[in-house]
């Protein structure tokens, strides 16, 4: 028996609801269903006698369910104790990282972090946004670093940053020597796109007459594909401005902000909702959030 179906038939039993102990763990009461069946089948016995409107644990229940109370205790001091042994003689953090924050993003909090805390090994490795969170939602990593997070059930999100959402294009283009632009501007242009920008906030508070200026010639899930397509002439995209600052940096690309100035692009981590985080982990959260200097 799993451990987890332990500690979902105890909250269960704690709420005496179904629809509650599924919202709690952001999974659907069918799934809450199929734990209690795992245990009944396992145990060889009728745990609880449930209705639309009550739930009831048999006298075989009860004596489950105080067994399953004192080894979710054992197994939470065990893993307390473990984690505290595993901080004491050095951490490892195992890191699913989408490929444009690993290429721009992570690279000065990992040389800051190394520096702040050495006893502590970052294994990361790249993916596209979407294995990120399948790798994170699979506990094949203990945290994933992402542009525009997924809200999916039983995953925390917690952005760390926000970008200034820049419209890219070729030096000699047109736009390139804006102060500003407005969607006005971009009546006639070709849009070439990261194909994140589906999940931006920016185009979804694009009002529905406008969105057809958004309607990409081509499209990449990588955005380095993206700003090389921008640098032969192929047309404009919008990408987050960390993302081009070095191109920008040797006069190959041309970044302009809007003129409302409000549009951003959230960077966030992302872990099991029911995962411990040990003190290596919370540090490296922290390190995330604190301000990029000039030394870094």
């Amino acid at each position: 028996m799993q451990i987890e179906n332990l500690k979902l038939f105890c909250e269960l039993v704690a709420a005496g609801s179904f629809t509650r102990v599924a919202k709690m763990n952001g999974i659907t009461q069918s799934a809450i269903s199929q734990m209690l069946h795992a245990l009944e089948h396992g145990s060889g016995e009728r745990l609880a006698t449930r209705t639309t409107h009550s739930f009831k644990l048999t006298p075989a229940g009860e004596t489950f369910h105080q067994h399953s109370l004192e080894i979710v205790r054992l197994w939470e001091k065990l893993d307390q104790q473990m984690h505290m042994a595993s901080y004491i003689s050095g951490a490892i953090v195992e890191l699913a990282v989408c490929h444009s924050i690993g290429l721009h993003q992570l690279p000065p909090v990992l040389n800051r972090f190394s520096r702040d805390f050495p006893e502590v090994t970052i294994n990361v490795c790249h993916g596209l946004i979407d294995w990120v969170h399948q790798e994170v939602a699979a506990n094949h990593v203990d945290l994933g670093l992402v542009c525009y997070p997924r809200r999916l059930p039983g995953l925390a999100v917690d952005t760390f940053r926000h970008e200034r959402l820049m419209l890219v294009c070729h030096p000699q283009h047109p736009l390139a020597s804006r102060p500003a632009v407005t969607m006005q501007d971009l009546k006639g242009q070709k849009f070439v796109a990261w194909n994140e920008i589906h999940w931006s906030p920016f185009l979804r508070n694009v009002p529905g007459h406008q969105r057809h200026l958004f309607e990409p010639q081509h499209e990449f899930d990588h955005v380095e594909m993206v700003k090389r397509m921008v640098e032969i002439g192929a047309g404009i995209a919008f990408l987050p401005e960390a993302l081009v600052l070095p191109e920008v940096a040797n006069h190959v690309l041309a970044a302009v902000p809007f003129a409302d100035g409000g549009h951003t692009e959230p960077l966030a981590v992302i872990y099991r909702r029911k995962k411990r985080l040990t003190p290596a982990m919370e540090n490296f959260i922290r390190a995330l959030k604190q301000p990029m200097s000039v030394a870094d």
